[in-house]
């Protein structure tokens, strides 16, 4: 199969994966699943953890066509260079998007001057614990493009000085002690770390560069099925790994990342790299190649519609709040992509 930069089949498993971080951050079903064992709670859990695969995928995929440029004979330094430019705008320009009092749904909680009190929090924050800010922004799903600026710096490096190796044992040994000192931090092999490994490099360097690593090989339609078949197993090792620490060590089933969710990921990969035609839908495409900006500017309209959200705890609401938000960003982002002063904000 020819090699391209753009396949309609990675941008429609980027459209679902958007869809899984706006189900993330919206939790269909949360408002209704107080009680524990009802179909809410299960509902609420199940579409919780399975949407746990896309920001794992985000990274591989990024690994993956960062290598395909350093395959092609592109400098591993330069190209890094570039993307870093481009992630480090989108990063500090939605860092100071969301400090800004944009958050009117806080004037029924706080009153007519609720929105400025919370940007003002936000900041107070910010300045209190700048090491925080630092990896994770000024809102909690910025931690990603922060992760992608350092996974994409180190990853250049040991390219560039050709050991590769050296970067797989790296970038397992990040993963492990990540999951060690977050899902895995009550067992008797946690780790007592005082800082949010979901932060940083921890989980998405192992993916970023198993990414790389795979920009070497060549893609065909059995990767469709071969990644089904690591996704299906990603699927039951998180599950597996999530009930059995509930079960046995009490610790909340809904995680962040297991080692069953780096399989999610990379099966998600494979299958969007297979150039399958079942995947390759125009209109998906077309919305999943907006992804970065709908990921960026989201979290704006669930914060907007969060006061409705409770107000209307009904089940069509619970999904239709998904497809608001996303086609809320999708507006949002189509119009900021209309200007040259702000296009370098979704783009």
């Amino acid at each position: 199969m020819e090699l391209k930069l753009r396949l309609a089949s990675v941008d429609s498993i980027r459209l679902i994966a958007i869809l899984s971080v706006i189900a993330i951050h919206t939790r269909p079903f949360s408002l209704s699943s107080e009680e524990f064992n009802s179909l809410y709670y299960y509902l609420d859990l199940t579409i919780n953890q399975l949407a746990r695969f896309a920001v794992p995928f985000f990274f591989a995929i990024s690994g993956y066509f960062y290598g395909v440029k350093v395959n092609k004979g592109a400098c591993p330094l330069l190209t890094a260079k570039k993307m870093l430019l481009k992630l480090t705008i989108l990063y500090l320009g939605w860092c100071l998007i969301y400090f800004m009092p944009y958050n009117l749904s806080m004037i029924y909680e706080y009153g007519f001057l609720g929105p400025v009190k919370v940007a003002y929090w936000n900041l107070n924050n910010a300045i209190n614990a700048p090491l925080n800010f630092i990896f994770q922004g000024s809102k909690v799903h910025l931690w990603f493009l922060a992760s992608l600026i350092l996974c994409t710096s180190i990853t250049a490096i040991f390219v560039k000085i050709n050991a590769i190796p050296a970067l797989f044992v790296v970038s397992l040994a990040l993963y492990i002690i990540g999951v060690l000192a977050k899902s895995y931090s009550a067992t008797e092999l946690g780790l007592e770390i005082e800082f949010n490994t979901r932060n940083g490099p921890f989980f998405g360097m192992l993916l970023f560069v198993t990414g790389y690593w795979l920009s070497s090989k060549t893609p065909t339609e059995r990767w469709f099925h071969l990644g089904w078949i690591i996704f299906l197993l990603g699927v039951l090792t998180h599950f597996a790994e999530i009930y059995i620490l509930m079960k046995v060590y009490k610790t909340s089933m809904l995680q962040d990342f297991v080692f069953g969710t780096y399989f999610m990921g990379v099966g998600a990969t494979l299958l969007s790299l297979s150039n399958h035609k079942v995947l390759s839908n125009k209109m998906f495409a077309t919305l999943g190649k907006m992804t970065l900006g709908i990921y960026a500017s989201h979290f704006i309209f669930v914060d907007l519609l969060r006061p409705l959200d409770k107000l209307l705890n009904h089940p069509l609401w619970e999904l239709f709040f998904v497809v608001l938000v996303l086609g809320l960003s999708v507006a949002f982002t189509k119009l900021l992509s209309k200007s040259k002063y702000t296009k370098k904000l979704v783009e």
